[in-house]
């Protein structure tokens, strides 16, 4: 199982884990960050920066817990920098918490740095012309998939977590170790180098924090003794130099930092240095500022000061041991394809890169120049959209031509009651040239500020609302809309005159047809009624001359 990984759900695609990765072993896929893991050298970088908490490191706590549940005699190897993580001077009282979660006991690496050390000091006397400290394993990975030609001045010696576990199953073979650190890289260095022994589990003190509180255990500092050792040192920058006995005839220098550790690095191959000795480690302060601390943990200066009091700059412990101190280290050199100067410039012209005043080097993206980016584009590693300039101005290219595409006019209003956007049927509304800028201009220039005003103050937007704009003489739709959380007032209005006047024309005919009507349906009511009249009248007569014609008939 991959030491770290990206909880998937959680990456907002801010890039922040690509600016501070040393070696930009991030790949975005999809709008998601994976970690490269043939690239990765484990320095933590990304899992401190993480603003979502999206990387996720592997947790090997329940292993030690299946360890106890199954009787196995746990002896826990507590690195030196504990002092710091959790704010005390000696080992009993961690000690006695870790007792009560089961452990069969609990012993100081710094006892495996002294053994370190004193294979330094041989390596010094033998006169090595370059000795670069193997404590941390980042920097190991660092040269072995990197710089290659550096491996020949890597010391070939164990670590002080390999030195003390091997130790402890020397005196006690039936010994389970489980190494306890603020170091994420230390589980690989587990599943690397002590498949056969050694260490059988390694979690961080952030997971053994988490760990003491779900059990409730609280660390008794009333516990602590006056014992200490100059080993002790070995956690903070320079603690290894500081634990060493030095020969005049050497250079003893300090690099802590992924960035400075490269540079270094730079001069060790190209030859440029004879007769030094180099304590490396990742960590800018080096362990007591490891990623894996917990979380509540205070500044490096404290940090400092933790390790300082439990040291002794002169007593050493007294070891007597028959471990095999060497170690050989491989190269992990992976060979990156790279792109020609033809296919870079390609990359770079898709996203409007064609000019040197075009190359921003912002670092938006995480990566330093356009041309890394570029770069990681063709590796697989980047997606061209991750340039935030170009698509913020794709973005406001888009949002432009669909503000001059609409027929509608537009206009947007800050809290200062100055334009700040007025589209192209804005200009053709109030016949106002299309080159002539109106950003920044008054909106009073072209429009009533009162009405503006009680929006704003009322929070009651205006929708939809026909009526007269004075100051054109025209019927509008207008609706009017306060942004408060961006102090924006937009204007949208539509032009009606033209639809106006012919529902005003059309009334008009209405009216007139419905008058004609009128009239029209009184004269023939008129004209009835006459008629009427008329056909009463010979009706009448017409009865009386037939009745008189019956009668006579009938006589």
């Amino acid at each position: 199982m991959e030491v770290l990984r990206f909880k998937k759900a959680n990456c907002k695609n801010c890039y922040k884990c690509i600016r501070e990765c040393p070696i930009k072993a991030i790949r975005f896929e999809d709008h998601q960050a994976q970690i490269i893991s043939d690239e990765c050298i484990l320095c933590g970088n990304c899992v401190r920066v993480c603003p979502q908490n999206a990387k996720q490191v592997r947790d090997d706590t329940q292993i030690v817990k299946d360890y106890l549940a199954q009787g196995k005699k746990v002896i826990v190897s507590l690195a030196p920098s504990y002092v710091a993580a959790f704010q005390i001077k000696s080992l009993p009282p961690l000690a006695a918490a870790l007792k009560k979660l089961g452990v069969y006991d609990v012993l100081e690496t710094a006892v495996g740095a002294n053994m370190v050390k004193q294979e330094y000091e041989r390596l010094v006397d033998e006169k090595m012309p370059v000795i670069i400290s193997t404590c941390c394993h980042s920097v190991i990975k660092l040269v072995q998939k990197y710089y290659v030609d550096c491996i020949p001045y890597l010391a070939p010696v164990i670590s002080p977590m390999h030195a003390h576990a091997n130790l402890i199953k020397e005196q006690d073979p039936d010994a389970v170790v489980v190494f306890i650190s603020p170091c994420i890289s230390k589980k690989d260095e587990v599943d690397q180098y002590c498949k056969s022994g050694g260490v059988d589990c390694t979690i961080t003190f952030d997971e053994l924090h988490n760990w003491l509180e779900e059990e409730g255990i609280e660390i008794d500092r009333s516990l602590e003794d006056e014992e200490r050792y100059r080993c002790r040192f070995f956690p903070e920058t320079g603690g290894i130099l500081k634990s060493m006995d030095k020969r005049p005839d050497y250079h003893y220098i300090t690099v802590d930092g992924v960035e400075n550790c490269r540079r270094a690095l730079e001069e060790i191959r190209d030859g440029k240095l004879q007769g030094y000795f180099i304590e490396m480690s990742a960590c800018h302060g080096s362990c007591i500022n490891g990623p894996a601390m917990p979380k509540d943990v205070r500044g490096m200066v404290e940090a400092q000061a933790y390790v300082d009091d439990a040291a002794d700059p002169v007593r050493d412990y007294d070891v007597s041991h028959d471990i095999t101190m060497g170690k050989a280290v491989k190269s992990e050199l992976n060979p990156r394809m790279m792109p020609g100067e033809a296919t870079i410039a390609e990359i770079l012209a898709r996203i409007g890169k064609t000019k040197p005043e075009d190359m921003l080097n912002c670092g938006a993206c995480g990566y330093s120049t356009c041309r890394e980016k570029a770069i990681a584009v063709y590796q697989g590693k980047a997606d061209i959209e991750m340039c935030l300039p170009y698509m913020k101005e794709r973005a406001e290219s888009v949002s432009n031509k669909i503000l001059d595409a609409t027929p509608h006019a537009i206009i947007a209003v800050g809290p200062d009651l100055r334009i700040q956007q007025f589209n192209y049927a804005a200009h053709q509304l109030f016949s106002i040239p299309q080159g002539e800028d109106m950003v920044g201009r008054p909106i009073s220039d072209v429009y009533d500020v009162t009405e503006l005003v009680a929006v704003v103050d009322s929070g009651e937007n205006i929708v939809s609302e026909r009526g007269m704009l004075d100051s054109l003489g025209i019927y509008v739709e207008k609706s009017i809309i306060y942004d408060s959380e961006h102090e924006l007032v937009f204007i949208f209005l539509k032009d009606i005159n033209a639809e106006e006047k012919e529902a005003q024309r059309t009334a008009a005919m209405r009216r007139e047809t419905i008058e004609v009507t009128d009239q029209v349906i009184s004269k023939q009511m008129r004209v009835v009624q006459e008629i009427a009249s008329l056909l009463g009248e010979t009706t009448a007569e017409t009865k009386v001359a037939l009745t008189k014609l019956k009668n006579s008939m009938a006589d």
